[in-house]
């Protein structure tokens, strides 16, 4: 198997960030736009692969798995994982993707870059097959470096894009302390789902407002609470000592009794004697059912609080001493970059604001 020195290749990736210089030929242009392409696994494979050949000339660029370890296959997933991902977070976020496991993506999970793999035809076959022409002609370290160099122009680019779209700008001038407004403005972005996004989103940044900067409010993406141990509700809490003092439970849909028993489960499971189960405007619910099996879990020692947005908006809004919009949204923005929010999630955030002045 070929090797590739993780910290020789985070040296190399620095390096190349320092000295970021965009080459002007075809390769380079095709690089370009895998980079500033939809496709993030792709992006990730690409400076992955450039990153391991920069780093050791033997490897086999092409190589998404190590296999047999023969014929200059490495490791990929590893390089990334402890070179790439880190490099992102850390000097540019959100320029491939903010992904924290991209090999475990279907695209990286065969064991080479191939025609072969299955992929959407369209766009995204388009995509792999440039991926390895480019791959393919570039046979030395040197050169790999250069369109490494190259490929940080596209980076940093795409790093300004990123920052500039979770950034209110100058649109939302505002700066009203009137908490109506606030409340205002969530009654209107309440009226779009946005697949379930915006309600944890405005829980979120309420329930952040409300406990203050001693406490720390961790949202998860919508349909993946839960995916990891850690992970107790829609929206976790933690204390200063990092210690879980809260869970909530978000429902933009529909739910059922078995909906609400589940979360609660949870909720014990993680030692929490008391917990929120929140629900959006237009949610559907049997409500005799839902109380009666709530009020059964009480009499056992777990009271679960079950809530309208709008209800629980006004409470913690009644609580806060100063909001102002643009504060609100910030912080909705902010959130948003944690969950990863989709851009039609995020445009709606800062239109609803612009709208309202």
């Amino acid at each position: 198997m070929a090797n590739v020195d993780i910290k020789t290749a985070a040296l190399i990736l620095d390096r190349a960030l320092i000295e970021a210089s965009l080459v002007d030929d075809e390769i380079a242009n095709i690089i370009s736009s895998v980079l500033r392409g939809t496709h993030k696994t792709y992006r990730y494979i690409l400076v992955n692969a450039l990153l391991a050949k920069a780093t050791n000339p033997k490897v086999d660029a092409l190589s998404l798995q190590k296999g047999n370890g023969k014929g200059g296959k490495f490791d990929a997933r590893t390089l990334c994982h402890k070179v790439v991902v880190p490099f992102e977070k850390l000097k540019l976020p959100g320029c491939l993707g903010d992904s924290n496991e991209p090999f475990l993506n279907k695209p990286a999970r065969f064991v080479s870059l191939s025609t072969n793999n299955a992929v959407r035809a369209g766009k995204d076959k388009e995509t792999l097959e440039n991926l390895i022409k480019v791959i393919s002609q570039i046979n030395t370290s040197e050169a790999a470096y250069t369109y490494l160099k190259s490929a940080m122009v596209v980076l940093i680019s795409n790093h300004e894009e990123y920052l500039k779209k979770f950034a209110i700008g100058d649109a939302l001038i505002d700066v009203s302390e009137f908490s109506q407004l606030v409340l205002d403005y969530i009654y209107r972005i309440t009226d779009h789902t946005m697949e379930g996004e915006v309600c944890p989103l405005v829980v979120a940044e309420l329930e952040q407002l409300y406990l203050g900067k001693d406490f720390k409010v961790i949202p998860h993406k919508v349909n993946e609470s839960g995916s990891s141990s850690k992970e107790v509700g829609d929206i976790d809490v933690f204390d200063s000592e990092g210690t879980l003092v809260n869970a909530i439970e978000v429902k933009d849909k529909s739910f059922s009794v078995q909906d609400v028993l589940h979360a609660i489960s949870k909720f014990r499971q993680a030692n929490l004697a008391s917990s929120l189960f929140i629900y959006g405007k237009n949610v559907v619910f049997d409500e005799d059912e839902v109380y009666k099996a709530l009020k059964a879990i009480g009499r056992e020692g777990h009271y679960c609080c079950l809530i309208s947005i709008l209800n629980y908006a006004k409470l913690r809004i009644s609580d806060l001493k100063t909001v102002t919009v643009r504060d609100f949204v910030d912080g909705l923005l902010k959130f948003s970059r944690i969950i990863n929010a989709k851009d039609d999630t995020i445009g709606v955030i800062k239109e609803i604001a612009s709208q309202i002045f």
